[in-house]
């Protein structure tokens, strides 16, 4: 991807409100419009936004409706955690770099602290970074020969029951191969850097993210036959709901929810065209953060 200097810039906040923005809003949004940058929030955002600046002007800020938002920024600054960030990669256009600020505990894919950013931002501004290009993963769900749902994930997609004393029971499949069928709780397809997510805390493994792979983690099987599996992406993972028939929901990132019966086909493949470009963070490692995260237990 080109470099360039950017010039609009968008800032995607956490849903839920935080201290910190009190401070590193007006600090941050001030410091853009000094270098000419402009500063581009939600109109959804709108009102929660000029909160935060108090008695200070808010003339300078630019409120866009979310279409316009996720595609014609330059650069997209993510305030939150892991969770904003992979909404923020689920929806923006594949060319718009996003930088991640991490504003609570140790994150994965959240490159920058709250500490550390403003160090980098001015080389940033100017064309002088470091990206990651990660793959989306696109999920369908056919009904009677029909599309009836289409959409995508960054970490993982679950599907799990409703029903808190029933099991289910579900037909995996890798292109057109039976992998296995699963009774339990449920599965979960994760990509390699959601399998430190819900995915691991189910028992999967831990993938390095430059691996070309899903993983599949059956949730609280009945049998201990059923074991997680990492696949290669290039082929399509199919879930076919079997009898007996209960509620269940296909849940993406956490953020999507959508309610499936036994009439539906779960389709899930790499995305060939949706991608992600993530500003790294050159100061910090894959293994590095497991060590912080995992070993040392480390927190901000």
């Amino acid at each position: 991807m080109k470099k360039k200097n950017f010039e609009k810039i968008g800032i995607t906040l956490k849903p839920n409100s935080t201290p910190d923005f009190y401070h590193i809003l007006p600090t941050l949004c001030s410091w853009l419009l000094r270098r000419n940058k402009q500063v581009i929030f939600k109109a959804e955002d709108k009102e929660r936004v000029l909160k935060f600046f108090k008695n200070k002007t808010t003339s300078s800020l630019t409120f866009w409706e979310t279409a316009d938002f996720h595609n014609k920024i330059d650069l997209m600054l993510s305030l939150g955690g892991d969770g904003t960030l992979i909404g923020v990669c689920r929806r923006i256009k594949s060319t718009i770099p996003v930088l991640g600020i991490n504003l609570g505990r140790l994150g994965f894919i959240t490159e920058f602290n709250k500490n550390e950013y403003f160090e980098r931002l001015e080389s940033i501004l100017n064309g002088k970074y470091i990206t990651t290009t990660k793959p989306l993963f696109h999920v369908s769900v056919e009904r009677k020969g029909k599309i009836i749902f289409k959409d995508f994930f960054f970490n993982d997609a679950v599907v799990a029951k409703n029903d808190i004393a029933r099991m289910i029971s579900l037909r995996a499949e890798l292109g057109h191969e039976h992998i296995y069928n699963i009774s339990g709780d449920g599965i979960i397809i994760s990509s390699p850097l959601g399998s430190t997510a819900y995915s691991m805390a189910a028992g999967g493994p831990i993938v390095h993210p430059e691996v070309r792979a899903l993983i599949l983690t059956p949730i609280c099987p009945h049998s201990l036959i059923n074991r997680p599996f990492v696949v290669p992406d290039q082929s399509s993972i199919i879930l076919k709901i079997l009898p007996p028939h209960h509620s269940l929901t296909l849940t993406l990132d956490g953020q999507v929810a959508l309610s499936v019966d036994e009439q539906d086909i779960i389709k899930i493949n790499s995305s060939k065209v949706k991608k992600v470009v993530l500003i790294t963070n050159p100061e910090k490692s894959y293994f590095e953060t497991i060590r912080d995260k995992f070993i040392l237990a480390k927190r901000d």
